[in-house]
């Protein structure tokens, strides 16, 4: 199976001022390959140890996890799989490639805002691929890798809004 892929040095938020302070908070995971094995994604800030053995614990920086439910590989004809094989027209109504790359998002608030509280400026995020089942794709040339083009952090912050009495 894949092994865990680790991203550094997406900066903490600093605290802001109560009335300005983020209410909620996503890491977005943007170009997620989904051609190959279905398999967990475990997600831990923080941790660049982790491995399928860490389990579920947050106090070694388990937050969450998505799921990849793979294609299990090709099997139709050269190209048939190939999301980039259409070339996009204005006129062109059909939905997309089902084998288009797909954006996951993990909720992080309370998470992110304890690592703030610890004095943690920087956040790492280590995903670990874990494969529940023995099952094994008929498909030929299914993927064994956790392929995902990049990671952003996302904070949310809702402002107070001031009522105007008119007077």
């Amino acid at each position: 199976m894949a092994a865990p892929r680790r991203y550094d040095g997406l900066e903490v938020p600093a605290h802001g001022e109560a009335e300005t302070d983020f209410d909620h908070a996503d890491l977005e995971f943007y170009g997620v390959d989904h051609s190959g094995h279905s398999f967990e994604v475990r997600v831990y800030l923080n941790n660049p140890d982790a491995g399928v053995e860490t389990g579920y614990d947050e106090a070694q920086g388990y937050v969450d996890s998505f799921y990849i439910f793979g294609h299990g590989g090709c099997y139709g004809e050269e190209g048939h799989c190939d999301p980039t094989r259409r070339t996009p027209h204005p006129f062109d109504y059909r939905l997309p490639h089902p084998l288009e790359p797909m954006t996951k998002s993990v909720e992080i608030t309370h998470a992110l805002k304890r690592l703030r509280a610890k004095g943690d400026g920087e956040l790492s995020v280590t995903l670990v691929p874990v494969v529940t089942s023995d099952d094994v794709p008929l498909g030929s040339e299914a993927k064994d890798e956790l392929g995902i083009d990049s990671v952003s952090l996302i904070t949310y912050e809702t402002a107070l809004a001031e009522h105007d009495d008119g007077g």
